[in-house]
């Protein structure tokens, strides 16, 4: 991901709310609302998925009161370092670029890249074949970061806000190659006939995937260690696992 204004935000002088601030307070958390079935707005209006129960579930155990918000993924991390939010539940990889701007606790999951295109496309086996295609990614995800560093001029990059946009634009021939996080693509697949298949290019960079706080917050982060460790414990994790992901799935 490249941080857009991040670093030029972070290094402003912003008092970091700890535990303490949230605790007589409300506990501001972010999603991006476009990453199923991670975090999306369903057909009511309503915020769901798979980090808005674990927001919810780690404020549980700490006894704070939450207020969970959307924010354009591309801007995510410069408005968490800025103070907009106290935290980001939004299956964030760990990075070392993130890791500058922000902090994180123990990893929650992990997820890898992967690459798709339609099903009847037959020329592409691998990264030469990328070669002048338009090939899609999320803006500011890690999938945008490698399609970046690797295309060099090879293929025209193309990206989105978010996953749906970005699967309905590899259907319909917007684009013709799609890197996106495995397993959001897999929920996908299992909820809707998609006619896309993958392609195996290789190894792909994976990443674990962790909750995001300001620098300076020790005890928030302590906080959520804990209570991550007693929803794995008593399971509440494996439960909210197996309503968005899947029954059985060993997904930690």
């Amino acid at each position: 991901m490249t941080l857009l204004g991040a670093f030029s935000l972070a290094s402003l002088p912003v008092q970091a709310r700890d535990l303490p601030d949230i605790q007589g307070d409300v506990f501001q958390v972010a999603n991006s609302g476009a990453y199923p079935p991670f975090s999306y707005v369903d057909t009511a209006g309503n915020l769901v998925g798979f980090d808005v129960d674990i927001a919810n579930a780690l404020a549980d155990r700490m006894g704070v009161e939450t207020n969970i918000q959307t924010s354009p993924w591309n801007g995510i991390v410069a408005a968490l370092a800025g103070g907009r939010f106290d935290a980001c539940i939004c299956s964030m990889s760990v990075t070392e670029e993130r890791e500058r701007a922000v902090d994180f606790t123990d990893s929650y999951y992990s997820s890898g890249l992967s690459v798709w295109v339609r099903e009847e496309t037959d020329d592409v086996n691998g990264i030469d074949d990328f070669a002048g295609k338009r090939v899609g990614s999320t803006l500011g995800e890690t999938g945008n970061q490698w399609a970046t560093e690797h295309g060099e001029g090879k293929w025209r990059n193309q990206t989105f806000q978010g996953l749906p946009d970005m699967l309905n634009a590899l259907t319909t021939g917007r684009i013709d190659v799609m890197i996106a996080d495995d397993i959001p693509v897999y929920v996908a697949l299992n909820e809707q006939d998609l006619a896309i298949k993958q392609v195996d290019v290789g190894e792909l960079p994976s990443w674990p995937a962790a909750i995001a706080v300001q620098k300076n917050t020790p005890e928030l982060k302590e906080a959520l260690n804990m209570a991550l460790a007693e929803i794995k414990a008593d399971g509440t994790y494996q439960g909210i696992v197996d309503k968005w992901i899947g029954e059985g799935v060993e997904f930690d």
